[in-house]
């Protein structure tokens, strides 16, 4: 049943990430930030999911970098599944976290994760609140040591 009303959601999150995408027809670029809020919105379907060490499934347990790259591939974007690698991957954002948006990718030592706004950050972590770790929302960015910011919805 939980696997069912996860697909539900993550199919209204799909259709609604299109809709927003696709308003803007008279122009041909879509700015970062819509295109990062649709990130955003698709990667919070997975909160809840399971941790686990090398895995690359967004339902059945993935860490930090497998997390990320699972996100972004549904945008077209191939990211490496490295955490380290993933620091060298987009485009850098001048003055780091002060200047992050939506969808930019926070790179710390040996984590990453997806800025969602107001401090926030969603990211794949094998510590609590979940038991094992898990896919969750977090309050403060700013918990680790950022190395780089690192854009790479245009």
């Amino acid at each position: 049943m939980k696997r069912v009303i996860l697909r539900v959601m993550m199919l209204v999150a799909m259709a609604s990430a299109a809709v927003t995408m696709s308003v803007h027809t008279s122009s041909k670029e879509v700015k970062a930030s819509e295109k990062g809020d649709a990130v955003v919105e698709y990667a919070k379907n997975f909160v809840g999911n399971r941790y686990r060490y090398g895995g690359s499934s967004l339902t059945n347990g993935t860490d930090c970098s497998g997390f990320t790259r699972g996100v972004y591939k549904k945008f077209g974007k191939r990211l490496p599944h490295s955490s380290s690698a993933q620091r060298r991957y987009g485009k850098k954002v001048k003055g780091g976290i002060k200047n992050a948006k939506a969808g930019d990718l926070i790179c710390y030592s040996g984590h990453v994760a997806i800025y969602m706004g107001n401090n926030k950050i969603v990211h794949a972590s094998n510590s609590a609140p979940y038991p094992r770790g898990g896919i969750k929302i977090s309050n403060n960015a700013r918990y680790r040591r950022i190395v780089t910011v690192r854009r790479i919805v245009k």
